[in-house]
């Protein structure tokens, strides 16, 4: 009876939980969108679709584009769009549904493919002046870096003598225009893009729209301008925090409903980013970059401008996922005397534990990106389910978990449950060890892994809470503390104490690291002293390629207005290396060479190219790699 009233208080505790966030949570319905917003971004792609997938030049489906803006239609009387190449349709049918246009020309460091979107908008504007409200000539193009300022403003020069009855702009962040004063003398009218979630310093829901007030009114104060349009602003559903600045529906809702008030209150001109979701963008800007738009990938209302908003619109499936995980795993307790004190040990763990796995399952579907992403979350998973497990296990039989060496157990010394136990501890530090690099080093567009390395943390400090000092550790494990440690701090200082997931999973680290310094105590750090003087030498040599070369500022202006020179060409060669991964996977060629013919040389090799890709962008190969080849020099070492 104790059994079925213990299971009958999770399922309600479950219940509750859920019904609370994605029920009881939510942003009520409004009443105040009475009138269509200004003008949206348009992109015409739909959720399986690329730019950057077209190998013969973009090709957009005009079937697509008709059901998107007469949606679209219904909402707003505007378009933005950024580019022309491909997208020759989209005026024609604009003029169908009685939308406007900001039609915009793609500027980027190749020159051939801008002289052909600049031609392409210099006509589609002249077959078109019913229709097009503006010309944009270029997007966010000095803040990418891919031309100079002279260069824009010939471009500029060009479309206006092109098209002296059509008003022409350039859009970019604000702080560009400020930097950029030289580009408002040549446009009509000057277009701003302000993101409160990617500032510098990133503004939370609360002060967002009163940042981008005054950021605008800044803008109209140093320029002397009040013709402004504000050409990009919004907010995302779904992705990572950055410092207080959290990505979701709700915020998204409040956002864009208090701007709209905001700026039909003071007469702003403005376009909201974006109609739909693009998933295509996640690959460049991370989970974040696939969910700005008012509608989702299917075209699906997401209730942004007056519906009711939950963060948990699925928490009905989610609720039952999480109910389905407790009923199984108390089939552990079925046939089992146990004790009142482990019962209700079991009720939290399994509870608390069926919630998380949900969460993180929730979170995955969200920010996985690709077949290795899915690769690792599967990893993550599997070993999190065996950890779930094992821990329940462990309480419903009232026993302790006894420490083995893993070397034993590698050696088939030590075999069974408390075996299985370490391992999978071994296996979680490596992928904390991972994450915590990629954070560190390539965390800008990274999500924070916490509801599913909650679930090991947990249930390694209470496995093994009788037993830290009996955990015996060497080098290795030494190493990986420090490594935490280091990458935990430094995770830390670039989020900021702000960020709630970001402290979270630096608590998460760090439990890990307790565990880790413990059991390692009795190494002295002179015995690592090699390694970690080659580590931080090869960490100097590639933090000063990093930003000496490939971020080099006036290199990267040198090389967008002459290519031709040999560091120009040796930059692209390395930064399309970065680019493709061929860096990281570099850096594992070398460490499986190396475990074969356990040299040395080949090793220290394979350590350098692997921190270089750390510190590069291909930062989870990388970190594999780096883990990988630290272990085996250390191993020789001994």
């Amino acid at each position: 009876m104790k059994k079925i009233s213990t299971l009958i208080l999770s399922i309600l505790t479950i219940l509750f939980f859920w019904l609370l966030i994605g029920s009881f949570f939510t942003l009520k319905e409004s009443n105040d969108s009475s009138s269509k917003l200004q003008c949206v971004s348009y992109a015409p792609f739909s959720k399986d679709e690329s730019p950057l997938t077209f190998s013969d030049g973009v090709v957009i489906s005009e079937e697509l584009v008709r059901s998107d803006l007469a949606l679209l239609a219904k909402y707003t009387t505007c378009i933005r769009t950024y580019s022309t190449l491909g997208l020759e349709i989209v005026p024609k049918i604009a003029r169908e549904n009685g939308l406007k246009m900001y039609m915009g020309a793609w500027v980027s460091s190749d020159k051939i493919i801008t002289k052909k979107e600049i031609n392409k908008l210099i006509s589609l504007a002249k077959e078109n002046e019913d229709v097009v409200k503006a010309v944009i000539v270029g997007n966010e193009v000095l803040l990418r870096g891919d031309t100079s300022e002279n260069q824009l403003v010939s471009y500029i020069k060009q479309v206006k003598e092109a098209l002296p009855n059509t008003k022409v702009t350039y859009a970019d962040v604000w702080e560009f225009w400020v930097k950029h004063p030289k580009i408002k003398e040549v446009t009509d009218f000057v277009t701003i893009h302000i993101l409160p979630y990617w500032e510098d310093d990133p503004m939370n829901i609360e002060k967002s729209i009163g940042h981008l007030a005054d950021v605008r009114g800044e803008v109209e104060a140093i320029l002397g301008d009040k013709n402004i349009l504000i050409g990009e602003t919004g907010w995302p559903s779904e992705g990572r925090m950055r410092e207080d600045a959290l990505p979701s529906k709700i915020n998204q809702a409040i956002f864009i409903r208090e701007f709209v008030k905001l700026a039909d209150a003071n007469g702003w001109s403005y376009n909201i980013i974006e109609a739909f979701d693009q998933p295509w963008k996640r690959v460049s800007e991370g989970a974040v970059g696939g969910f700005w738009g008012l509608f989702d990938k299917d075209r699906g209302d997401k209730g942004v401008l007056s519906a009711e908003v939950s963060n948990f619109s699925n928490y009905k499936v989610l609720m039952f996922g999480s109910i389905a995980l407790v009923l199984l795993f108390s089939l552990l307790l079925k046939n089992r005397e146990i004790s009142r004190k482990n019962l209700m040990l079991f009720y939290i763990f399994n509870t608390l534990f069926a919630i998380l796995f949900t969460l993180s399952l929730e979170q995955y579907s969200v920010s996985v990106r690709d077949i290795w992403e899915f690769s690792w979350a599967a990893l993550v998973l599997c070993v999190h389910i065996f950890i779930y497990y094992l821990t329940l296990a462990y309480i419903s039989e009232d026993r302790a978990a006894y420490v083995v060496g893993v070397r034993d157990i590698l050696s088939q010394k030590t075999r069974g449950v408390d075996a299985s136990l370490m391992l999978l501890f071994y296996t979680s530090f490596i992928l904390v060890a991972i994450v915590n690099l990629s954070l560190a080093f390539d965390g800008r567009y990274r999500n924070f892994e916490v509801y599913i390395f909650a679930i090991s943390i947990i249930s390694f400090l209470f496995l093994y809470r009788k037993a830290y000092t009996k955990l015996l550790f060497g080098k290795f494990e030494k190493a990986v503390f420090a490594i935490i440690l280091l990458s935990s701090i430094t995770i830390f200082i670039n989020e900021t104490y702000l960020n709630i997931f970001s402290n979270v999973w630096v608590l998460i680290s760090l439990g890990y690291a307790y565990m880790l310094y413990i059991g390692s105590k009795k190494i002295s750090y002179s015995e690592l002293k090699k390694v970690a003087f080659y580590t931080v030498l090869f960490l100097g040599l590639f933090w000063a390629l990093k930003y000496e070369f490939l971020r080099n500022s006036t290199l990267i202006l040198e090389c967008a207005n002459s290519s031709s020179s040999s560091l120009c060409h040796i930059r692209d060669a390395l930064g399309l290396y970065i680019y493709l991964g061929y860096f990281g996977f570099t850096a594992l060629i070398f460490t499986l060479v190396g475990y074969f013919t356990n040299d040395k040389m080949v090793l220290f090799i394979a350590l350098m190219v692997s921190i270089g890709a750390i510190v590069l962008g291909n930062t989870p190969l990388g970190a594999i790699a780096s883990l990988a080849a630290l272990y085996m020099l250390i191993e020789v070492d001994s």
